[in-house]
């Protein structure tokens, strides 16, 4: 680091594991704290993490870069009180990035956002979204799956870091996303910093501006991204399905008339073992009026890893209104 630089340093697991995220806005993957940042300042930013409160102090005169320079040390609490990350300068006057904290449960997929350190662009009214409520507002995200795959996993000690674009009544600006889980590995806590300046906001790829124009040309046609564990709705692709009975918080089960479901099972089946489609006429969901939406769905695999990864994780639904 230099004079001037605010650094985001994660906290989310022990301190022999913090490391840099930005410099600035800068993206770092994951980078060595201790090469980011000199020994001697390295208890400053340990003892915000402690307290939870911010540390300032006036460098003594050396021969480093960093004599008699103000140092601070803000912490960043997340939802559960604990401190997720700290953001640390040396004779910094420029205003610290944006940055807000998450916390994500893998099992019921609920994640909590504290937005209010990104600024009122990323004010939806609301902190808590849950499953595939959590990509209403983004733009692009090429790396989804492969962190859906990675939090579901719930790997002991893993770790996730990528970007995406994210709408926001100012435009579109890029938000890098860094987690870790910890004790319980279902538990993922984690950091969003907006890093627009560094990583212009990427507009949607050609393959879905493809698939949009295909739902747009095609009235009554919506498409969804489930995972092939649970058959649960990992992210719309096209608008919800208008009338169903579905927020993020609905158990998704319970949507699928009770006569239906062995033939969802039978679907999910046949695309585990390497079925090219699988097709359900005539499907019965629970619609917000309490009776019954009537469609045609239509599943196939959806690529995702390497070639020899097996079974496929997640499925491509095509959804038809109307269906006999």
């Amino acid at each position: 680091m230099s004079v001037g630089d605010w650094l985001l340093i994660e906290t989310l697991a022990g301190p022999e594991s913090w490391s840099v995220l930005t410099v600035g806005t800068a993206p770092r993957r994951w980078k060595s704290l201790a090469r980011s940042v000199p020994a001697r300042l390295l208890p400053i930013v340990a003892a915000a993490r402690a307290t939870g409160r911010t540390v300032e102090r006036e460098l003594p005169p050396s021969r480093q870069w960093w004599s008699r320079q103000a140092a601070r040390a803000i912490p960043l609490a997340g939802p559960d009180g604990c401190v997720y990350g700290v953001q640390f300068g040396v004779g910094v006057a420029t205003r610290r990035p944006s940055v807000a904290p998450f916390l994500m449960d893998a099992r019921t997929r609920r994640t909590e956002v504290l937005s209010a350190g990104l600024g009122p662009a990323f004010d939806r009214g609301r902190s808590v979204w849950v499953g595939a409520e959590s990509f209403e507002h983004i733009e692009r995200f090429d790396g989804a799956l492969d962190f859906v795959a990675t939090v579901s996993r719930a790997e002991p000690g893993s770790r996730w870091m990528g970007t995406c674009t994210v709408r926001t009544p100012t435009g579109l600006r890029t938000l890098l996303i860094a987690a870790r889980n910890g004790d319980d590995p279902h538990s993922w806590r984690g950091l969003l910093a907006d890093v627009t300046e560094s990583v212009p906001p990427q507009g949607k790829s050609f393959e879905a501006a493809t698939v949009d124009t295909l739902v747009s040309t095609n009235p009554g046609l919506y498409l969804a991204v489930v995972d092939t564990a649970r058959v649960r709705v990992i992210r719309w692709i096209s608008e919800p399905l208008p009338g169903l009975r579905w927020t993020g918080e609905t158990d998704e089960r319970t949507l699928p008339h009770p006569d239906d479901r062995d033939r969802i099972l039978a679907a999910r089946n046949d695309i585990l073992a390497g079925a090219p489609v699988s097709t359900i006429a005539g499907l019965r969901l629970a619609a917000h009026d309490g009776d019954w939406l009537t469609v045609d769905a239509e599943a196939s695999p959806l690529p995702f890893g390497p070639p020899d990864a097996g079974p496929p994780q997640f499925a491509l639904i095509r959804i038809e209104l109307g269906g006999a």
